[in-house]
């Protein structure tokens, strides 16, 4: 089962138009420990970016 992120940490990702942005920070500005379904929902939604990105 995958560690749910601190509350004020900051994991999304989005495509603006131009770029892919990924955004990672962590409340305490320490780098994110993910568990395995955070980094297959980031991988999600940076597959859902590109998709956009190439549409």
């Amino acid at each position: 089962m995958a560690e749910k992120l601190f509350e004020s940490d900051r994991l999304d990702v989005h495509y603006d138009g131009s770029a892919i942005l990924i955004i990672a920070v962590g409340s305490y500005g320490d780098p994110l420990d993910l568990g395995e379904g955070e980094v297959e929902d980031l991988i999600a939604k940076l597959q859902a970016a590109l998709a956009q990105s190439r549409a």
